[in-house]
């Protein structure tokens, strides 16, 4: 049997014992919720990274901007509603206060032109960590570790600077007095939409060479290039257009989408003729006209048939690509007539021909000739 005593000591250990295991309980759910609240403001942080980068160009486009209108910084709500983050968050952490995001565009000294302005950005909760009506720094550190590398908090003796997770970086402690347990996440030097990669607005330039490693481009709507352009082929449904010189150590294609004697829209452009037969034409202006024409001209010469004798001798038509229409000529050589009488060449058929030399009453005489086929448009 247990004494009185003994059974007061054993209940009063218990119930120390009690107190003790519900203070660890208490210290162990205000880590599980601070480390919650560092989560919470990472979330938060990464979607205004996701922002940024969407709205670099808008955000740069002036140079430098000490600091960024409120007006032109998006609320949690906004970052919701615009999928920078996937659900909506409360605008404050649970000690009280609300989220803080200021902004600027700097250096000083950047524009444009050069593309070398960053953006850069806090968060922070209104108010700082506290417990029982003091500071908190221990909570704080809970709430910048889950938050990561860009998250830091102030602490004593030095509480007007915000120091980042083991010593990364330092700010200046944004909120009133510079009390320290106050936490602020920033993007970092690396984060600000100015970063290694290609923007896909467009709103920074290159500054080197690119090599896109045997990679094809698809779907480019204009080239334009100030030096030389080399390319194994050239493959193109729509104009090729260079102030330079275009070189091709194998072959150059066109379109077929030419007519002789239709209508071009610009001069010196070069196609083929629409029945694929392989005659070239250029834009050329036909009496103030801009039309298609044969690169050779309106006549094109192809055949020479000798005309030994006078009896009649047959030429053949040439094959005339795009509608051209065959015709000749004859030039006499060498002939024998009566000098007071008329030397004649004419011809029957319109392609192919029989060509006789006559005197002026049409009686074949001997003589020779040449005649010549072109094709005219």
């Amino acid at each position: 049997m247990f004494s009185i005593v003994e059974m007061v000591v054993v209940l009063v250990a218990a119930a120390l014992m009690t107190v003790v295991g519900i203070k660890e309980d208490a210290a162990k759910r205000r880590n599980q919720v601070l480390t919650a609240e560092g989560q919470n403001e990472a979330v938060i942080n990464a979607a205004l990274g996701n922002w940024v980068t969407k709205n670099y160009a808008a955000l740069t486009q002036n140079g430098p901007v000490d600091v960024v209108p409120p007006t032109d910084l998006p609320t949690l709500d906004q970052l919701f509603t615009q999928n920078n983050v996937k659900q909506p968050h409360a605008n404050g952490p649970f000690w009280g206060g609300t989220y803080v995001i200021s902004m600027s565009v700097g250096p000083s000294t950047c524009s444009v032109g050069t593309g070398d302005c960053h953006v850069s950005y806090v968060l922070y909760p209104s108010k700082p960590v506290t417990r029982g009506g003091n500071a908190d720094v221990i909570g704080a550190s809970i709430i910048a570790q889950a938050g990561g590398n860009a998250f830091g908090f102030s602490k004593l003796p030095n509480p007007g600077t915000i120091t980042g997770l083991n010593g990364s970086w330092n700010a200046t402690n944004p909120l009133p007095g510079s009390p320290a347990g106050a936490v602020l996440a920033t993007n970092g030097p690396t984060s600000d939409g100015n970063s290694v990669y290609i923007r896909r607005d467009g709103a920074l330039t290159w500054t080197g060479d690119q090599n896109v490693n045997h990679v094809s481009l698809h779907n480019v709507h204009n080239l334009d290039a100030e030096g030389t352009v080399s390319a194994a082929n050239i493959g193109a449904t729509g104009a090729v257009a260079a102030s330079g010189a275009v070189s091709a150590g194998t072959t150059v294609s066109t379109g077929n989408i030419g007519w002789p004697r239709v209508a071009c829209p610009k001069i010196s452009q070069i196609t083929g003729a629409s029945d694929n037969s392989g005659l070239m034409l250029s834009c050329q202006s036909v009496s103030g006209v801009l039309q298609w024409m044969p690169i050779g001209g309106p006549k094109l010469w192809y055949g020479y048939t000798a005309i030994p004798n006078g009896n009649g001798t047959f030429v053949p038509s040439p094959n005339c690509p795009a509608g051209g229409t065959p015709l000749l000529v004859v030039t006499g050589q060498s002939m024998y007539t009566d000098p007071t009488a008329v030397v004649s060449y004419p011809t029957a058929g319109s392609g192919p021909w029989t060509v006789y030399i006559t005197d002026g009453s049409g009686n074949i005489i001997p003589g020779s000739a040449v005649a010549t086929s072109f094709c005219t448009y």
